[in-house]
């Protein structure tokens, strides 16, 4: 839901002051400096000598710039933000106030040149090159001080050549670990002529490690080998040994197990009493016993989370794909595993579980403004059980509505009052009719049914009635990528125009739909980074195929011109959609980032359809999408709907392209400030005379509206308020030669301000 609003010029006019006031400070923060002081800007790595290759002496600098501590200042935008405000607060007596918050919390005291040791630095500088060996590195440093009280650390690095990787042997011996380790040796990262790197050892520690918990050895860790590194050979080269550390591994490490009986306790407290672990009341299943004393579960839909059975050799792999398919079957809170050996071979496997409270209840309310001088309210209410049928079933029931009403304004509009109910039945399992398939990933799947009604009325305009029903599936395939595909998707919708539409002078012919959906939807989800990690760069992708009416539309040789067919009485829409979204994320530092998305939708309609049904229609503006243009009223192309007397309530269409890219960068804890520019538009597939100009030609990048905005993000935790304040910079239904509007920026000017800023007030990030 759009929530835009005016923002009062004064308001403005004291968000400009103070950012020219930070502005100005960040000019003069030397001044705040005491005598003799000198404000640490940053390093400078220059490298002497060429034996690194010039792509390498670009990762080495920036890696040898990343160890110099402290850090410098933070930056915003290219301004020491954090400690402008904190000289801007000036220092003060009060334990309590503004100005003591804004110094202490918010701000950030000056890095000084005296804080900075530069041999602590050059040692740690000659402590990573080695590391990645460069064993003879040297590091020389010096300070170089501007006439502004600024000063950089210069350092100086000679690298020396790097040595590489020789020969590498393994020191085996007549135990059997030896043999086992000598077996996965063939996959050895540690190859000939790669450069000697401390984090590449440490690396094919953890992968021999790994192997070995494959095959069975539980106790083993990492430590117990050590890599000899032999310098000696001449060449720059270094020969590897590596064996096992028998003297400091222990006698279990050396044995394999296999897994015995498996115990799962599907109503442990993590605070519970011993009962909670006793062996009473098991209920043997397959391989496994499940002791459920409250009789919550069924026993038989464990069979799809445990991977492991009884006489199993022990696996890393399927100890983590037994745990994580238990937690992806939504009920359990808290899930953990034990090991306990009865033998030198043998080990008994523990599974405590924590479900969830089995039902909840869940209230939400908000309210919202738009830029047209509207105001309303939205509610809904959810209840859930998890374990509905004891089959870890999830089921739930939604019920929602609300209501917009403008407050003033010239042009008098609509209210809109809607309400909708929902019910959605998911399985932690393929249910196919016939077909038993079992998954093979760590993740379980879902299969889902969903019900749904909508209605929604516009005063005097229209009454629409939307019922759908779906059956589809969603599965995981690794932690990267996600499949959602729904064979069967109904949905019939029904339209009453109501009253005169002239007298308000309102258009609406754009939203009235009468007839069938009916087809298919498949979306793949890809993700590069893990849930939970971090990384510097990321991308993700979401592509959805939306297909109407296909197969039917072709038996009939329906044509909306000549032989227009109906299904169950009724019109059916016949389309194919597409809609690929794609976004692009780069870590800068710990505290900026910046996030791009590229959105583009594509709506075919043929056969049975003139144009895609409204409720599968693109449109633009809002505070997701074009931010600095009013909600579902940018274009389709060149269209302005203020051209006639008349205007759209929405305007849509079936194609749309879009771009966006923001800034964002933290401020204080909790605070983060985003920069951003938007670019896009809608068009149609065919001409529509109601819609002039609004046609998709090959001149479409023409037709683009752009707009720049500044917002601020409060990240709670819970949720993340966002308030965007955007204007447009280019406005594609103007003449072609003076689309673009930077040069009627008056910030000064209120007419200006009322008809080009737009104050987006949001949950969430927009992508």
């Amino acid at each position: 839901m759009n929530r835009d609003k005016m923002i009062p010029s004064n308001r403005i006019n004291s968000l400009v002051a103070l950012l020219l006031t930070c502005f100005t400070c960040a000019c003069s923060n030397t001044k705040h400096l005491a005598k003799g002081d000198s404000l640490f800007k940053g390093s400078k790595v220059h490298i002497e000598d060429d034996e690194a290759s010039k792509k390498e002496r670009k990762v080495l600098i920036g890696d040898l710039v990343g160890v110099v501590r402290p850090k410098p200042n933070t930056k915003t935008l290219g301004i020491r933000l954090k400690l402008s405000l904190y000289n801007f607060a000036g220092d003060t007596k009060k334990k309590k106030g503004l100005r003591k918050w804004l110094r202490n919390k918010v701000g950030e005291p000056p890095v000084l040149v005296r804080d900075v040791n530069l041999n602590t630095n050059k040692a740690l500088m000659v402590n990573l090159l080695q590391n990645k060996g460069f064993f003879y590195a040297s590091v020389s440093a010096r300070f170089d001080t501007g006439r502004n009280h600024k000063s950089t650390a210069v350092f100086n690095v000679t690298t020396g050549p790097q040595y590489l990787i020789n020969k590498v042997y393994f020191r085996k011996d007549s135990s059997g670990i030896s043999k086992d380790v000598d077996s996965l040796f063939s996959q050895t990262l540690l190859t000939e002529g790669t450069a000697y790197n401390l984090d590449l050892i440490k690396a094919e520690r953890n992968r021999i490690d790994r192997g070995l918990k494959e095959g069975g050895y539980f106790y083993f860790k990492p430590d117990y080998i050590l890599v000899i590194v032999d310098t000696s050979i001449g060449g720059h080269k270094v020969n590897m040994y590596v064996k096992l550390k028998h003297n400091e591994i222990p006698e279990e490490a050396y044995n394999v197990y296999t897994i015995n009986d498996i115990y799962i306790y599907t109503n442990y407290k993590l605070r519970g009493k011993s009962e909670d672990t006793s062996k009473a009341n098991k209920v043997k299943v397959d391989s496994y016993y499940v002791i459920d004393n409250k009789k919550s579960f069924k026993p038989s839909i464990f069979a799809d989370a445990m991977v492991f059975e009884k006489g199993d050799e022990y696996s890393l792999d399927d100890q983590n794909t037994s745990l994580s398919r238990l937690v992806n079957m939504g009920v359990f809170k808290f899930v953990k595993n034990r090991f306990d050996p009865v033998s030198d071979s043998l080990m008994d496997v523990y599974y405590y579980l924590t479900p969830y409270p089995r039902k909840s209840l869940r209230f939400e309310t908000g309210v919202l403004t738009q830029n047209d001088n509207r105001a309303g309210t939205e509610a809904s209410i959810s209840w859930r059980n998890r374990n509905a049928f004891k089959g870890a079933e999830e089921l739930l029931f939604k019920i929602n509505g609300g209501f917009e009403a403008q407050y003033s304004g010239i042009q008098k509009k609509p209210n809109i009052y809607n309400f909708g109910a929902e019910s959605d039945l998911s399985f932690p399992r393929f249910v196919v009719p016939f077909i038993d398939i079992q998954s093979a990933q760590r993740y379980l799947p879902r299969s889902i049914i969903k019900l749904k009604y909508n209605y929604e009325s516009e005063s005097d305009l229209l009454r629409i009635n939307s019922y759908t029903a779906s059956y589809g599936y969603s599965w995981k395939v690794g932690t990267h990528v996600q499949h959602q595909l729904f064979p069967i998707n109904f949905t019939y919708v029904k339209t009453d125009t109501l009253g005169d539409p002239s007298a308000l002078k309102l258009l609406y012919a754009n939203l009235v739909f009468n007839g069938i959906i009916v087809g298919p939807t498949y979306e793949y989800t890809y993700s590069s980074v893990a849930p939970g990690k971090q990384s510097k760069q990321s991308f993700y992708f979401d592509g959805l195929i939306d297909l109407s009416g296909n197969v039917l539309g072709l038996v009939q040789k329906a044509d909306y011109k000549t032989n227009q067919e109906l299904l169950f009485g009724s019109v059916y829409a016949q389309y194919v959609k597409l809609q690929p979204d794609l976004r692009y994320y780069l870590n800068l530092s710990k505290a900026t980032s910046i996030a791009c998305r590229l959105l583009a939708g594509v709506g075919v309609p043929y056969g049975n359809s003139s144009q895609l049904p409204n409720i599968k229609q693109f449109w633009a503006g809002g505070n997701s999408d074009l931010r600095g243009f009013p909600s579902r009223l940018v274009g389709p192309g060149t269209y302005n709907k203020s051209v006639d007397t008349t205007n759209y309530i929405e305007t849509l269409a079936d194609l749309k392209m879009e771009c966006n890219v923001e800034v964002r960068q933290n401020v204080y804890k909790f605070i983060n400030l985003g920069v951003f520019m938007d670019a896009g538009n809608i068009w149609l597939y065919r001409d529509n005379p109601a819609l002039p100009g609004g046609k998709f030609t090959s001149d479409f990048y023409k037709e683009l509206a752009v707009d720049v905005g500044i917002g601020l993000r409060f990240d709670f935790k819970i949720l993340i308020l966002r308030l965007d304040l955007g204007m447009p910079i280019r406005k594609p239904w103007l003449p072609e030669n003076e689309r673009w509007v930077m040069n009627q920026i008056a910030f000064a000017d209120p007419g200006w301000k009322k008809n080009n800023l737009v104050f987006n007030i949001a949950i969430g990030y927009p992508f």
